[in-house]
């Protein structure tokens, strides 16, 4: 685990909350020695966790103050013993008075009374140091959370802009004056279906415009062919989108084709065109 990641842990908060474990103190003690950023954190956690508990801090009842100080005056005050001299012993009574000495039930009282206000102190301060921890944890997740928004935002940026980059070099290779569009035309089968093959032997690049073909059945694709020395090259299959965008076709390219063909082939292409499912068709000119 790198710095940056032991200091984000939690083992800090919980080492200044009092919460962390004999191993994990001494632990944190001793990166704290060897890493002042982790001292530094250290100080800043417990000052932060001073002004929480300070401001979360459990306030005593109201009327506490009152009835301590009640309890304390109503208890027996004990008081010194007289001397043999002090006494006057009188003949009319019966019995001689003889002071008692306090059974320090006060006390007692006083004592159990500061226990139950220390407690009551302590309490208030482990709940403010709860929900310092719980803030902490919700903060944490916010940041991932955050963390994770921006990393989905730059992988949709960077798809955008291959997307772009996409289209910039399709409309370069199409302006170059070394393409050559190649008009594919219906066949009997076809009905008013049409698409573009553009061709440059410079660039070494086929770009296939859609033009007007159907979208075929889920289990059927239309695949390329080039028709070199009177016989068919695969050049692949394609999917045609509702919106019929200009599809690149760039994983093969023919050097010197005589004419190019669309078939209606089993999705996943064929080795060998169906003659009878060919679509459209174009001569390759001159030049």
């Amino acid at each position: 685990m790198d710095l940056q990641s032991y200091i984000t842990s939690g083992i800090l908060e919980l080492y200044v909350s009092g919460l962390a474990t004999p191993e994990e103190a001494r632990e944190v003690e001793q990166m704290a020695e060897q890493h002042p950023e982790v001292q530094a954190e250290l100080d800043s956690i417990q000052k932060a966790l001073e002004a929480y508990a300070g401001t979360h801090a459990v306030r005593p009842p109201a009327g506490l103050k009152e009835k301590v100080m009640q309890r304390l005056e109503a208890a027996p005050k004990s008081r010194p013993k007289e001397t043999a001299s002090q006494k006057e012993p009188t003949s009319t009574s019966q019995y001689s008075y003889e002071p008692r000495e306090s059974s320090g039930s006060g006390s007692t009282n006083i004592a159990s009374i500061a226990s139950w206000i220390l407690g009551l102190a302590l309490l208030g301060s482990l709940v403010a140091i709860f929900l310092f921890w719980q803030d902490a944890e919700r903060a944490k997740a916010k940041v991932q959370a955050a963390k994770d928004e921006t990393e989905q935002l730059r992988k949709d940026c960077e798809a955008e802009k291959a997307k772009a980059k996409a289209v910039n070099d399709q409309f370069v290779v199409l302006r170059h004056w070394a393409t050559k569009p190649v008009q594919l035309k219906a066949t009997p089968i076809g009905g008013d279906a049409y698409a573009i093959v553009f061709w440059n032997k410079v660039k070494k690049t086929t770009y296939l415009d859609l033009g007007k073909l159907p979208k075929p059945a889920a289990d059927k694709q239309f695949q390329l062919w080039a028709i070199v020395d009177g016989k068919p090259t695969d050049m692949g299959v394609f999917e045609v989108a509702d919106t019929n965008d200009l599809v690149a076709i760039e994983s093969k390219f023919i050097e010197a084709p005589q004419a190019f063909a669309i078939t209606l082939e089993p999705k996943g292409g064929s080795a060998v065109p169906t003659l009878d499912q060919m679509w459209v068709v174009g001569a390759v000119g001159k030049g």
